[in-house]
């Protein structure tokens, strides 16, 4: 009786120190890395989804250990309405738009407003209501000639881009000015801050093991939301420097970008253009190229199809500034310019605003398309 309790005892404690070897191992190898487990570092979608641990690019989090170096920032609705200083631009946008980059400079407005010399103002879009809607609402409210901006620009990732424009947008839409501006004084820009609730042994440890075993055989390693794709050229500086992580879903709305449906989006955004023009503000649109987009020519033996949503915009002839992201970040990586965004991330990197905006000059934009207009 004795002897078997022994043995029972001992099986447990063998059990029990292989449990929390393995799962200390995957933590130290793995999950400490991708996951949000530090105090103001912070980590990227694609290395917390995909759990692929050389691609993890650990960086500053904002605003918690803000990393701002730029002479002049942005400023959000709340200091506006309590300043009602001049505003030159009016932005918003997804998350490229509210700091989804994290570390270093993370609001491409901060760009705008130091490159510019203008005063920015970052705007989320209003419940219920998408951007285009939410600056009609604006404009039938009166808001928009209490800002009295020179310049609305509409940011939108690639992927999300149809689904949001290309459908029938009421232009008498509006909303009560009070509640307008309650809401805007109650919106926040958030942060992923640290999860508390991961520690070491947790069940994602036994996902990290399992998707980076099946990541050698299989591009999503059979069932995760990210692709891992080798490239041509070393094009990061994480640990794996050529392997691409990119989002299931850029692959999976590329269908949606056929011709009548960017011509939709497109009309909607002149139809804007119009209505904003009579109020002596030029509107700009700014769509981000989806990460698999913009580095798929230089994937390995790529038998994924390819994203026509730009080249079918830059046919159609427009009312607005179009900011062509795909152009312009595609000739960077030509130069060979490297984590334009982040290796474990959808988004862009502070290289693509500053790359962007450096050379966007927004004054000589309106002076070429008023001479193209003639």
């Amino acid at each position: 009786m004795i002897n078997k309790y022994k043995k029972f005892v001992l099986g447990f404690v063998v059990l029990l120190l292989l449990t929390i070897g393995f799962h200390y191992f995957a933590w130290i190898k793995y999950t400490s890395h991708v996951l949000l487990v530090h105090d103001d570092i912070y980590t990227g979608d694609l290395g917390r989804m995909s759990l692929y641990a050389n691609s993890s690019f650990p960086r500053q989090a904002y605003p918690s250990a803000k990393s701002v170096n730029l002479p002049k920032e942005h400023i959000n609705f709340v200091t506006w309405y309590k300043t009602k200083q001049n505003v030159d631009m009016i932005t918003i946008g997804d998350s490229f738009s509210n700091a989804a980059t994290q570390g270093t400079n993370p609001f491409y407005q901060d760009y705008i407003a130091t490159y510019n010399n203008f005063s920015v103002l970052n705007l989320n879009q209003l419940s219920g209501l998408n951007y285009i809607e939410t600056i009609t609402a604006l404009t039938n409210n009166g808001l928009i000639e209490q800002i009295n901006p020179k310049y609305i620009l509409i940011e939108s990732v690639e992927r999300f881009s149809i689904g949001r424009f290309a459908n029938n947008i009421d232009f008498n839409i509006t909303r009560p000015l009070d509640s307008t501006i309650n809401e805007f004084n109650r919106l926040s820009n958030p942060y992923l801050g640290k999860d508390e609730n991961i520690k070491f042994i947790n069940n994602q440890n036994f996902k990290a093991v399992k998707n980076n075993i099946l990541y050698n055989f299989d591009d999503r390693a059979f069932n995760t939301k990210c692709y891992k794709k080798e490239l041509k050229k070393d094009f990061f500086t994480s640990k794996d420097q050529n392997s691409l992580l990119f989002f299931k879903e850029d692959i999976d709305v590329l269908y949606k970008a056929t011709m009548k449906n960017i011509e939709k989006l497109n009309d909607n955004f002149n139809k804007l253009a119009e209505i904003l023009e009579k109020k002596g503000i030029t509107l700009i649109f700014m769509p981000a190229a989806d990460k698999y987009n913009l580095y798929s020519k230089y994937i390995k033996d790529n038998n994924l199809p390819n994203s026509v949503f730009f080249e079918n915009l830059r046919k159609l002839p427009k009312k607005y500034i179009f900011i062509d992201t795909k152009n312009i970040l595609s000739k960077a990586l030509e130069d060979g310019v490297k984590d334009l965004y982040y290796p474990d991330d959808t988004h862009w990197s502070y290289k693509a605003s500053d790359i962007i905006f450096s050379d966007f000059n927004f004054k000589k934009e309106i002076r070429v398309d008023d001479e193209k207009n003639k």
